[in-house]
């Protein structure tokens, strides 16, 4: 059930920044897009409070403990690149734990690219 709403909350988070993404790229004022898109301007503001928080939590460096006895020894790993970055992961590693850290780096990529905008 926690892997449901954690895709639910990241969903919502996605949408939301592309709500505001779209709202910059508008040129209106908050008040005239929510009033043209149906929108109340406290759900409006309170999502973009969500979305600059979580961006925020995004940037915080965090220490993660490794665990020697994993699989990295014997040379089988899973790789993730995309453009320039590459990720090397043993092959056991805990993908749900990959999980949880990549969304918030998608999250702050998006409140990046927004604040680019500004």
């Amino acid at each position: 059930m926690v892997d449901v709403l954690a895709v639910r909350d990241e969903y919502r988070l996605q949408n939301w920044a592309q709500i505001i993404r779209e709202r910059q790229e508008s040129g209106l004022t908050n008040k005239e897009f929510c009033a043209q898109r149906g929108i109340s301007e406290k759900k409006y503001y309170y999502w973009l409070r969500k979305v600059r928080e979580a961006a925020t939590e995004a940037a915080e460096p965090q220490l993660v403990r490794l665990d020697e006895n994993s699989s990295a020894g014997n040379g089988r790993r899973i790789e993730i690149r995309y453009r320039e970055a590459e990720l090397k992961l043993p092959e056991d590693v805990d993908l749900k734990a990959v999980m949880y850290t990549i969304m918030p780096l998608k999250i702050m990529i998006i409140f990046v690219q927004i604040m680019k905008q500004k």
